[in-house]
Parts: C-alpha cells; structure tokens; sequence
C-alpha cells in the first residue's frame, strides 16, 4: 500500500524527566535567539559509528505483539513489510509515550526516506498498542509494537526508560537501528537537545535540525551497506 501522509499542524511535547536537562518552565523568548546549551546539544546530533553503537536487535521487536491496524481508528494503516529483507532492512523507531510530535515528523518525513531506502521499516513502540493513539493530526498509523511483555522491555533496551514513569513509560524519542539492529543515531522529544523542540517559533528550528539528521542518518547507513 503506498503511503498517504498529510503535514502534521500539531507540535505538542511530552514533559521532559531529564534532571539535567529539564525546563519546567517551558523556554523564554529570549533563549530561543541567543546561543544556549539547546543550540550547542543540537551541534552535537550526529550518526553514531558503528563501533561506538549499542547494539539492541531487530528480532526481539519484531517477535512482540504488534498492532497493524489500530482499533476503533479512523487512521489509515501504512506498513512496508513487503519491502523488509532480513538483515537489510533500516528500522526507524518512534519510542512514544506522552509526545506526538516525533510520530508526526516521522510520517511526513517517510517519503524522502523511502526514496533513499526502499526497505526502511517505521514503527511505534508503546506501552499499550491495544489502547494507544498515535497522532490526532495525522492520518496514517504506523505498525504499533508492545515495548513490554514476553519478549522483555525495549524501553530498557534502548536506554529509553523514564526515570518517572514506574518502569511502564518511555522517553519520547525517535531511535534509528541500522541492519545488524545496532542504535545508530537517537533524537530526544522533550528532554535533552529536544527539550523546546515543541516550541513555538524556535521549536522549528529543532526540528528542522533533527528531520536533517534523520535523513542523513538514513544516506549514512545505505552508504555503509554498499561499501560493505
């Protein structure tokens, strides 16, 4: 099925448990112009090498319960498992609990990504995909994976458990795997360098930077299997 995606108009984040990075108190105006610790983590986004990476595997997410269809939904389901190769496949994950922002950005980034790897998997992974709403702004749902059960916690596995959340709830982020399941690059919504990334006017900037480092991220990895 080809995909549909409509742009995102909602830019809501999540609460950011981060103890040296959290704003309670969302950002000033005058931070947002200035040079700030924000602007500096930002610099600092980057592929991680492959033998500085941390290794989570593919096998384990994809034997957990998944929701393809998401119930008493008016989203359009959108999956491209045909495409997957074992082994071969980039898998770009939206880690979500609260924030919504991220899983917007993923699906209106998904074009250009497809377009420069045609086997790329997204998927959502969440506490409760039987009961989880993705997106109220956009219109397409992304494959929804159970992050705790049988097959243990992705949440711990991609170091992604909110220290606040009763060991249930994750830190929002979007985490991209590369073929061998390693993490190679990880994009923080709500905490960390993506701390304002839901703010108005400078928030645009943060997410421009991170749909930048996700696609390039993307091109990174397809080089890399290439080169072999």
């Amino acid at each position: 099925m080809q995909p549909s995606f409509t742009k995102s108009r909602k830019r809501a984040a999540s609460s950011a448990p981060d103890a040296s990075s959290l704003d309670t108190h969302g950002p000033r105006p005058s931070d947002l112009l200035k040079r700030t610790r924000t602007e500096d983590e930002l610099d600092a986004i980057d592929i991680i090498p492959a033998a500085k990476s941390w290794p989570v595997g593919i096998a384990n997410i994809l034997s957990s319960p998944m929701l393809r269809e998401p119930l008493d939904s008016q989203l359009q389901p959108h999956d491209n498992f045909r495409n997957h190769i074992e082994g071969g496949s980039i898998f770009v994950l939206c880690v979500q609990g609260a924030c919504e922002l991220h899983y917007d950005l993923i699906c209106n980034a998904l074009p250009d990504l497809y377009a420069i790897s045609p086997t790329l998997q997204a998927l959502v992974l969440c506490h409760n995909p039987s009961s989880h709403i993705p997106s109220t702004s956009t219109s397409v749902s992304l494959p929804l994976v159970e992050a705790i059960g049988a097959s243990g916690n992705h949440f711990v596995r991609l170091g992604l458990l909110h220290p606040l959340g009763n060991g249930q709830d994750p830190l929002d982020a979007i985490v991209v795997l590369d073929p061998l399941g390693r993490r190679r690059l990880l994009l923080p919504f709500g905490w960390g360098a993506g701390r304002h990334a839901g703010a108005v006017g400078g928030g645009r900037i943060v997410q421009r930077r991170f749909v930048e480092a996700l696609t390039e991220c993307v091109r990174s990895l397809v080089r890399e299997s290439k080169d072999g």
